[in-house]
């Protein structure tokens, strides 16, 4: 079985890149022949489908850390013969772990005691793109002791392969694989001799175990108990961390990886015909959060067909001051955004979105007050700065108008941070009464003091969950209904509001790994939850023919039918969506 090998093209390196320190990796769109393409020294293309790839860039060749423009433009000028070209490069956008009885609190129990529904998960698969999973726990087994699990895709293996590639970097392990690992085990031989995959992290088993743990103990049954999987274990973004001195406990992973395992999965429901559940807790900062950027047009495209949805959590980021607002109200009208840096900040971002149809232009003023003055705009303008001062180095790049959202983007990298406050200028060249956001980096990639200040709670959803075409859910205390504080919240003035409900996301008892149970949080909680509401209703509707067209949007009908509402709270809300989920209502409203 292949999974993303497209147009015979194979790239160029011997080695998995992917787990070295010396490269950066960005998503870009091309169009054209791949097969042919000479790659320029220091960079690698990989191939995800027929519209998407991964060019990999060796650090030495990159001056700012999110842009690869240069590149780019090197790799476009020597292919001209060749009919390919790069149309789109997505600045290097990062995901963190959406972390920080709720399956109780859903009503699941109630709605298993109905035997003549009898939904447990059986026929769905449901895919973890995560840390990883502990394949040797037994909650991931079925009665006779065999794997429920049909694939892992390690993305950090360095294989030796080098003819017959499945993937193009990492090792796929399949359920025979991971099966004769469990014998050697029960023989007192080395498991991880056959199938070398482990999470080190205990993220994505924690996940895999709220979704669908076999109930072996009974205190950690998940919501499918019957479900299958198929796991990928995602690399993390090493040249980053190694670029920004970022230690071990920080878990980062870069966009390109996850692009490759949503196509995996997507190749894996169009070959198995099984519905699939994608479960991507993690979020990211970077983009307009209207849900029009490349990651969520890419999945867009997918979720339109029948049999597959993608899950994600509003993201843990509501009150980390990372995002500002504001109205300018007249041309040549200013406001003055604070951003703090802490001392020991190395590496940032900005990103600074103008709603479509006004225009805005940007300074920076540097703790020392040495100014930039107001840049002005010119089409796809890139300016560079260096604060003498400081010794800080800027990079301002203007998109008019950004490709998928058509409004204005200001992207601001800084390099070499001095500590401070960085004072950024916006000056309202085109427009009137005209909206601007700000966002920086997500918590886990920022020093604890760097912020914004004042900041804005709303509008802090991260991405994918911003989209349309994803389930999206929030986190609430399910012991006391309160809202909490960290999960991400919609735009105050969304009227198509982009989270679909809420589910627990506080204590609760769930996998953990080399046979231990852990308490998890957060809205990856809540997320996995979803993912297990999912999986019953494919389950209900393709699986047992009762609904055999359900897709994504059938989903959030469903879903919004079967929730619980605050007293006082008008729905949907920027905190909770639609309400509350409850499987039982969801269900019992079906008859």
């Amino acid at each position: 079985m292949e999974y993303l090998k497209i147009n015979n093209y194979n790239p160029k390196y011997k080695e998995n890149i992917f787990i070295n320190r010396n490269y950066l990796h960005y998503v870009i769109q091309y169009e054209g022949e791949i097969s042919n393409i000479k790659e320029i020294s220091g960079t690698h293309i990989t191939v995800i489908n027929e519209s998407f790839a991964i060019l990999s860039v060796e650090q030495s060749n990159i001056e700012y850390t999110f842009d690869a423009t240069e590149i780019v433009n090197k790799i476009n000028e020597s292919e001209v013969s060749n009919k390919f070209y790069i149309v789109y490069l997505e600045p290097l956008t990062l995901f963190s772990l959406q972390q920080i009885s709720a399956i109780e609190a859903v009503g699941v129990n109630l709605l298993q005691d109905q035997m003549q529904l009898n939904l447990t998960g059986k026929g769905v698969v449901v895919g973890i793109i995560d840390t990883g999973i502990d394949y040797l726990n037994e909650e991931f087994m079925d009665s006779e002791g065999n794997t429920r699990i049909n694939l892992i895709w390690d993305q950090t293996i360095d294989s030796i392969k080098e003819e017959n590639r499945e993937i193009p970097f990492g090792e796929v392990y399949t359920k025979d694989d991971i099966n004769r690992a469990i014998q050697a085990k029960r023989n007192g031989e080395n498991p991880y001799s056959i199938v070398p995959s482990r999470d080190m992290n205990g993220h994505g088993t924690s996940m895999a175990g709220i979704v669908g743990a076999a109930g072996k103990n009974p205190d950690i049954k998940g919501i499918a108990p019957e479900c299958e999987f198929v796991v990928i274990k995602l690399v993390e973004s090493i040249g980053f961390k190694y670029r920004n001195g970022y230690d071990e406990s920080v878990t980062v992973f870069d966009a390109s990886v996850i692009f490759a395992a949503i196509e995996f999965l997507n190749q894996y429901l169009l070959r198995q015909q099984k519905p699939v559940v994608i479960l991507l807790p993690l979020g990211s900062n970077a983009g307009s959060h209207k849900g029009i950027n490349l990651l969520d047009s890419y999945i867009e495209s997918i979720t339109r067909n029948i049999g597959i949805a993608v899950v994600s959590g509003t993201g843990n980021e509501g009150i980390e001051d990372e995002h500002v607002s504001g109205i300018i109200q007249e041309v040549s009208g200013e406001e003055v955004v604070d951003l703090i840096m802490d001392e020991n900040q190395k590496d940032c971002f900005v990103e600074v979105w103008v709603d479509l149809p006004n225009i805005m232009e940007v300074g920076l003023i540097s703790p020392s007050g040495e100014a930039t003055g107001i840049i002005q705009l010119s089409f796809n303008l890139q300016e560079k700065y260096e604060f003498t001062i400081e010794n800080t180095k800027v990079m301002i790049n203007y998109f008019v108008p950004e490709k998928y959202s058509g409004d204005e983007f200001i992207m601001i990298n800084f390099s070499n941070i001095t500590p401070g406050i960085w004072s950024i200028v916006l000056k309202l060249k085109l427009g009137s009464n005209a909206r601007y956001n700000m966002w920086t980096m997500q918590r886990e990639l920022l020093e604890k003091g760097t912020r914004f200040s004042p900041s804005d709670p709303y509008g802090t959803i991260t991405i994918p969950g911003d989209s349309s075409f994803v389930i999206t859910v929030a986190a609430y205390n399910q012991n006391n209904n309160n809202l909490l504080g960290y999960s991400g919240t919609a735009f105050r003035d969304d009227k198509d509001d982009k989270i679909d409900f809420a589910a627990g996301g506080v204590n609760t008892l769930t996998v953990g790994l080399n046979n231990t149970t852990r308490i998890i949080n957060g809205t990856s909680l809540a997320a996995a939850i979803g993912a297990g509401a999912c999986v019953l209703l494919f389950q209900w509707g393709i699986v047992n023919g009762n609904y055999p067209y359900m897709y994504t949007q059938s989903m959030k009908t469903f879903f919004r039918r079967g929730t619980e509402r605050r007293r006082g709270d008008k729905y949907p809300n920027s905190h909770l969506g639609y309400g509350i989920i409850n499987f039982y209502k969801i269900f019992n409203n079906m008859t």
